[in-house]
């Protein structure tokens, strides 16, 4: 036997139908060859085929081929099915192909033409034009790599799934199997990754045209629907090759703007004109008519353009290298995804947290990105010493939320540490991340999740729960490790709704200091506290109503109010009301001058166990709250404090205030005693020491590891 030149592998699957024009295509593609001196072998894989897809085969007369092997193989993965046709091959090159495409006779004569005709070995040759044929129409036309740089690579897929490069390429490299179930999809693409970053040069063999075969229920259109449209992690992605990779781009290209501006002119032109002003060419897209009558030739000239290279000079492949400026490139042991870094509950919680595993040695290295608008990142200085802080929203403006999430993705999968967690505050930013790519992140961090309040609404007298976090759940929680509460009462409200992973759950009490000595005054001087955000999840509003109707018992209880009023929370003469003084913002619960107050009184509509309760409690001040969220499991009825039943009939609600303010005056030595048990609490519960065991049992660390300076 002569020797092969070129070896087709052929992937099949259950193609029947459509399995014969692609045949009798590359057929005339060998004949061509075969005249042209050229020794063409087929390689037919069949991965979990159906009977038919084989008969087809079977049946099908193929003249040209100088011998065709064939092979059943189980592994339902493109990727592996390609290895497996490979490792059959003795042609010089090979010529990956699928089974419901078309391609010009001329392609493996231009294929081979091309690629002897380089001076170099470490070439890819691709097809010059790409007819997308079914619902739509494209038309696409191919580039060397001259036009493209890393970042293009990272942004999308810049050539077609069917390459031709020298076989003994498969010796350092191969396909990697990506089932669409794992997140990760495009075998093809990640292969040209791989090759782009192993130095190997991209090129197009003229007038060849590929016509491929758009199917509702193709491949290609499951990994777009299931997947998160990305592929693996490669050395091209590293923050180090990818950075000096874009700069070499540079030193190629010194006049980067007149770059950018050729780039922009292929983006310009019309493929579809450019392929039917060619005869020869107009003659393959007949002869692909004949062979398959879905080829339309009408409907190609008035096909949509399709260009591979990339029309935004500033998309996030590009963006991409300035992140990793941003961020540098040594790996993270931890990274948080907030929508800002502003004082709150929450991300006090957080920081905490991060803190305690810092000291552990556990926390080696912090990235902290934020995702949504914000003008101050006032707690960014709180950080544990050595961390990375990215407002991405404000630095790329540039890019929309898409963009900048798959930015974030990619870079993400780069930098992780081996076992590096990835913390998440809920936000719309971090939600819509993780439901684009929460697959493909759970497959390389550990992704813990900290789970807060729900908001909460009144209807028809009736309390109703905002479903947001818990669809959220339901979408991502098989991609979420480990979700943290700051109380028992959520893990268990999500256990009463979901009814799975009650295993994932973990209550870390926050850590909060409590003081030697309580500071309640024996003589009560009629002075309440509120301290908080001024916003409508905290009714304020309530304040007035309930200073009102104290004045009929007790004229000379005052409410005295701190917090910022939120830009959104517009109310008119809100504290322009006898009993109530706003004191302004404060900074911080050290700030406050609670010595002047008898008791701290909190008004939340929803929430989980604020701090500011627990502060309270641990400064030995007593607190009446409502009984929603978590604040119960802290401020018990008659034990540590004064619980108001969570009411919506506003008028029950405000008398309930009253009525726990009246209890709390009626007997003062036994509040007293309420107030010395709710600061036991805080001392007991929320220890340093206690909160550095829960954070080691939750996180499984050792507790000998040695601390770290902070």
């Amino acid at each position: 036997m002569r020797k092969i030149d070129v070896s087709v592998v052929l992937n099949m699957h259950r193609e029947a139908l459509y399995l014969r024009p692609t045949l009798l295509s590359l057929d005339a593609c060998a004949n061509e060859a075969k005249n042209a001196g050229i020794n063409v072998e087929l390689i037919a894989v069949f991965d979990k085929p159906d009977q038919d897809t084989l008969e087809v085969f079977h049946r099908t007369p193929l003249k040209a081929f100088e011998q065709i092997k064939t092979t059943t193989i189980d592994v339902g993965s493109l990727g592996l099915a390609r290895n497996a046709g490979i490792d059959l091959a003795e042609g010089e090159f090979v010529w990956t192909s699928d089974g419901d495409d078309l391609v010009s006779r001329n392609s493996i004569v231009e294929l081979v033409k091309t690629a002897r005709n380089h001076p170099h070995s470490k070439i890819a040759v691709f097809i010059d034009f790409w007819v997308a044929f079914g619902e739509p129409y494209h038309v696409a036309r191919y580039v060397s790599d001259q036009w493209l740089t890393a970042a293009d690579f990272a942004y999308h897929h810049p050539y077609v799934s069917r390459i031709f490069i020298k076989r003994d390429v498969f010796q350092h490299l191969s396909y990697r199997d990506l089932k669409v179930t794992t997140g990760f999809a495009y075998e093809d693409w990640d292969f040209n990754v791989r090759l782009f970053a192993s130095g190997f040069e991209f090129l197009v063999a003229q007038n060849t045209i590929i016509f491929y075969r758009l199917r509702s229920n193709s491949l290609l259109k499951q990994a777009n629907a299931v997947s998160a449209r990305m592929v693996p992690h490669s050395a091209l992605f590293e923050p180090k090759t990818f950075v000096a990779a874009m700069a070499d781009a540079r030193k190629r290209n010194p006049d980067w703007q007149k770059f950018m501006r050729e780039r922009q002119a292929i983006y310009e032109r019309k493929f579809v004109h450019e392929m039917l002003a060619s005869e020869t060419l107009v003659g393959y897209a007949t002869e692909a008519a004949q062979l398959d009558p879905e080829v339309e030739p009408i409907r190609i000239e008035a096909a949509s353009n399709y260009c591979p290279v990339p029309w935004d000079s500033q998309h996030w492949g590009f963006q991409l290298e300035r992140f990793y400026q941003l961020v540098g490139d040594q790996p993270f042991s931890d990274v948080l995804l907030l929508p800002w870094l502003k004082p709150g509950g929450a991300e006090k919680y957080i920081l905490q947290i991060l803190g305690e595993l810092w000291k552990f040695g556990a926390c080696r290295r912090l990235l902290v990105l934020s995702g949504q608008a914000a003008s101050r990142h006032e707690w960014a200085s709180l950080l544990p010493k050595g961390s990375v802080f990215v407002d991405v929203f404000n630095a790329f403006p540039m890019l929309d939320d898409a963009g900048r999430d798959a930015m974030i993705a990619r870079a993400l999968l780069a930098v992780a540490a081996e076992g590096a967690r990835l913390h998440i505050k809920a936000s719309p930013f971090s939600h819509r991340l993780m439901d684009s790519f929460g697959s493909v992140l759970s497959s390389t961090y550990k992704v813990v999740y900290y789970r807060f309040s729900d908001n909460s609404y009144a209807w028809r007298n009736e309390r109703v729960n905002s479903p947001w976090a818990v669809a959220f759940l339901r979408r991502q929680l098989n991609n979420i490790h480990l979700l943290i509460s700051d109380c028992g009462s959520i893990a268990a409200a999500d256990w009463a709704r979901l009814g799975a992973h009650k295993e994932k759950y973990q209550t870390i009490y926050a850590l909060c200091a409590a003081q030697e000595h309580t500071s309640i005054k024996r003589l009560p001087n009629k002075r309440l506290l509120w301290a908080s955000r001024v916003s409508a999840e905290k009714r304020p509003d309530l304040l007035g109503k309930i200073a009102t109707a104290l004045r009929q018992d007790c004229p000379e209880i005052v409410i005295e109010v701190y917090g910022q009023i939120e830009n959104n929370y517009h109310q008119q003469h809100l504290f322009d009301v006898p009993g109530v003084i706003y004191r302004g913002s404060y900074d911080g619960f050290q700030t406050l001058p609670i010595d002047r107050f008898d008791a701290f009184i909190y008004t939340s509509a929803f929430d989980g166990l604020p701090n500011v309760i627990l502060e309270v409690l641990g400064a030995g001040l007593p607190v009446i709250a409502p009984d929603v969220g978590g604040i119960g499991e802290a401020v018990i009825e008659g034990e540590t404090g004064f619980l108001v039943p969570d009411l919506v009939d506003e008028n029950a609600l405000v008398e309930a205030y009253v009525d726990a303010v009246r209890r709390l005056y009626g007997d003062w030595d036994r509040t007293v005693e309420i107030v010395e048990r709710g600061r036991q609490l805080i001392a007991d519960r929320h220890g340093e020491a206690k909160f550095r065991q829960r954070v080691s049992d939750v996180f499984e660390l050792a507790l000998h590891v040695e601390e770290v300076n902070l």
